[in-house]
């Protein structure tokens, strides 16, 4: 009995100092692991340069930026007539409810309508404003082409699939969707006709 209860003993010994080992050995990669990440200026610094004139008239791409999605966005003139008309039906029509949907350069009414520098070239954050998610680009308006996933009156944009956010052509955010705001801006400016620098 005495030697079965030694043995016991030197089990649960052998397991805790197992477990003691482990705990520490990961307490010791935290750090390290911690250390090979980029500092956070480093990551607030990092930039990324994008010919815009790759993108074709009605085409979308996703590009990164600091590690974020961006959509960039060629529209034509069809899609830049469907940035007006539809007001009523926005959360935020002129970006102004917090400081991630506006951007220095939104210093006159058609900036601000069409969310971009060049109206043609829309650039933002792809990440759905209520929690992250990438939405879908359903450009065309009307239901014709999308079903039941937007509404009768849609005048073309984003569809977020996970909880039904909706965004207008010009990233805005419309009244009714869970999203609180419309989709970020970031700072870009243009190095020269269709070469832009993010960041």
């Amino acid at each position: 009995m005495t030697d079965q209860a030694d043995q016991s003993r030197r089990n649960f010994l052998y397991v805790a100092a197992g477990g003691m080992g482990a705990v520490a050995a990961g307490a010791a990669v935290v750090p390290f692991v911690a250390s090979m990440m980029p500092a956070a200026d480093t990551l607030a610094a990092a930039k990324t340069e994008f010919d815009v004139g790759t993108v074709e008239p009605g085409q979308l791409v996703v590009i990164q930026w600091q590690g974020k999605p961006v959509f960039v966005v060629h529209r034509t003139e069809a899609l830049l007539k469907q940035v007006d008309g539809h007001d009523e039906m926005l959360k935020d029509p002129n970006s102004e409810a917090i400081p991630e949907v506006q951007a220095e350069w939104m210093d006159t009414p058609e900036k601000r309508k069409y969310r971009a520098i060049k109206p043609e070239y829309l650039i933002v954050v792809a990440s759905c404003t209520h929690l992250g998610c990438i939405p879908l680009f359903k450009p065309t308006p009307g239901r014709k082409d999308w079903g039941d996933s937007v509404p009768e009156d849609w005048p073309g944009g984003w569809h977020c699939p996970c909880h039904g956010s909706l965004y207008d052509i010009s990233a805005r955010v419309i009244k009714g969707s869970p999203a609180p705001h419309n989709l970020h801006v970031m700072p870009y400016k243009y190095l020269s006709d269709t070469k832009v620098v993010i960041g």
